[in-house]
């Protein structure tokens, strides 16, 4: 589901430093706990590709609720 208030943005991808994983918000899943995610560690992409290009962390996973797939 995108959300369009802070940090996300309506942005598509959302990636939590806390637990290093990338969600897709357009196949969120209750387990995904995106609503519970501390603000000041969300981090938002509107692409994969901007994810990539943008992401500092040099270690992530893509959440396997969401992302198991893709």
């Amino acid at each position: 589901m995108l959300r369009s208030y802070y940090p996300f943005f309506n942005k598509r991808y959302v990636y939590d430093a806390n637990t290093n994983l990338l969600h897709d918000t357009k196949n969120e899943k209750v387990e995904c706990g995106i609503e519970s995610m501390d603000v000041e560690t969300i981090e938002s992409y509107s692409s994969l590709n901007e994810g990539c290009l943008f992401l500092d962390h040099p270690v992530y996973e893509k959440c396997p609720h969401c992302m198991g797939n893709q």
